[in-house]
């Protein structure tokens, strides 16, 4: 069954797109959520007729995420953090501090970008992955280091 995605639905698609999906997928979730709609031949002509400005918002979302993938890319985070001996941290720095951080410096990013390989628990130098959309990633640099007492 062809449907036309209303929004972005995770694992299928992004708002605008004409997707084709199981139907007992497009019955029991897609439909009622109100996420897509039947793509029969007015809506596939609907969908046609506005293209182009798809196309014009998608090539401003990937500029605008390519100028913020170029920030963070320059950008070199310090976060102080209470450590104990040998450079163990009391708890871990989360995304949540990171993505503070990169805010108070002017970029605005959800948290979700991030992706931590693993928990920062020490002190040190760390590359943080960030992925802004499907082809748009950065690597942010965070300096973990101990808290002035």
């Amino acid at each position: 069954m062809k449907v036309i995605l209303k929004r972005d639905v995770k694992g299928l698609g992004r708002e605008g797109d004409l997707k084709e999906v199981k139907a007992g997928y497009a019955r029991n979730f897609l439909l009622p959520t109100s996420a897509a709609v039947v793509a029969d031949k007015g809506a596939v002509a609907n969908w046609e007729r506005h293209r182009d400005q798809r196309e014009e918002r998608d090539r401003a979302e990937r500029a605008g995420a390519e100028a913020t993938a170029e920030k963070l890319r320059e950008l070199k985070l310090t976060i102080p953090v209470k450590a104990g001996e040998r450079g163990r941290l009391f708890g871990a720095v989360t995304s949540h501090q990171i993505t503070d951080a990169i805010n108070r410096e002017g970029i605005e990013l959800d948290r979700h970008a991030l992706h931590l390989r693993e928990p920062i628990k020490a002190l040190g130098d760390y590359r943080i992955d960030v992925r802004l959309m499907p082809g748009v990633e950065a690597t942010v640099s965070v300096s973990v280091v101990p808290a002035e007492s």
